[in-house]
């Protein structure tokens, strides 16, 4: 049974973060989805994607976090990816890493005000 996926809203300074916790898969991706919605529908948002909280991700939640890049990018707003574990190794083994603006850590602000390359090398 797949663990229902928890989105939790917080502010970073000028960026909205948005936190995932549990499972993103087929059956969770609609929620994240319904969250971005509102999120690129009424600003240009600087956007953290926190992964952290993720324990699983399928390829429906890899196509998830790809679409969010392209609202972000289609809202003319910035998305950072904050991974560590898991999603930084399915991002490293897919190749998928070049598509996102990627940071581990704390190191959200030089990414989130474009200093930082979408080419991020994931080890």
């Amino acid at each position: 049974m797949t663990e229902p996926l928890r989105v939790e809203l917080s502010y970073e300074g000028r960026s909205l973060c948005l936190a995932l916790c549990g499972e993103l898969t087929y059956g969770t991706a609609p929620m994240l989805d319904e969250h971005l919605a509102q999120v690129f529908d009424s600003t240009r948002p600087h956007l953290v994607l926190d992964v952290h909280g993720l324990q699983f991700c399928d390829s429906v939640g890899l196509s998830a976090l790809i679409g969010a890049q392209r609202r972000a990018d289609l809202a003319g707003g910035r998305m950072v990816l904050r991974v560590h574990g898991m999603l930084e190794r399915v991002l490293h083994i897919t190749g998928a890493g070049i598509l996102f603006t990627v940071v581990r850590g704390d190191a959200v602000d030089r990414a989130v005000a474009g200093s930082t390359d979408r080419a991020d090398e994931l080890a």
